[in-house]
């Protein structure tokens, strides 16, 4: 509950801020500085309920205890580019020599946030594989379970798990971004055994290589 309110309320304050930047754009009801002060306060309340969604006691406790630290490249990417670009266009307000410059603070506020959301999710394993008894959960921007009724066929190439699913989709696990890799192979195994999901016989001997079958 706590999260959710965080969640709101921290896009309240975005939107408002937005909203009252440009109001102010047309109007010119506050000074550069005044406005500048209000972004500021206003900026650090936002980038307050960004952290605190993820770490109130309420989130954190909703977390499954058994979990593999899962922080992949394409997350990473994804983030930097998005840090970035609101950067750059940030840069890009604030040459451009007219009051629209007043908005540029707002694009710092955001890439600041992303890039502490982005921190604190390393430092606390936000980013995970979970295993449960007939699904796995992805959590990286959002949670996805992956049950292994859903699944046709895994193969294991290259140190990478692919989950082919039986609508033609994938899902993939690269070894290379497990904190705990030799734990979560023989989970994974353990997994894959129980819930008697076809594996080709190519994957099979390269776990077997790995002395985990």
């Amino acid at each position: 509950m706590r999260s959710a309110l965080s969640s709101i309320g921290k896009n309240l304050i975005l939107v408002g801020l937005v909203i009252l930047s440009a109001i102010n754009f047309f109007y010119g009801w506050f000074t550069w500085k005044d406005l500048l002060a209000i972004q500021g306060f206003t900026g650090l309340a936002y980038v307050f309920l960004s952290c605190y969604e993820f770490l109130n006691t309420q989130y954190k406790a909703s977390l499954p205890v058994q979990r593999y630290s899962y922080f992949s490249n394409s997350y990473v990417m994804f983030r930097a580019m998005k840090i970035a670009v609101f950067i750059g266009f940030g840069a890009l307000l604030y040459l451009s020599g007219n009051r629209i410059k007043y908005l540029y603070p707002i694009c710092l506020i955001v890439a600041l946030t992303e890039g502490l959301v982005m921190w604190l999710k390393y430092r606390k394993d936000l980013c995970f594989v979970s295993i449960y008894a007939n699904y796995l959960m992805f959590a990286q921007d959002r949670i996805v379970k992956l049950f292994a009724s859903d699944i046709s066929l895994v193969e294991f190439r290259h140190e990478i798990f692919y989950f082919v699913k039986k609508d033609g989709k994938s899902m993939q696990i690269k070894l290379v971004h497990i904190a705990q890799k030799e734990n979560f192979l023989k989970a994974i195994n353990e997994w894959l055994n129980r819930n008697k999901i076809v594996m080709g016989e190519e994957s099979i001997e390269k776990l077997r290589s790995l002395r985990i079958l």
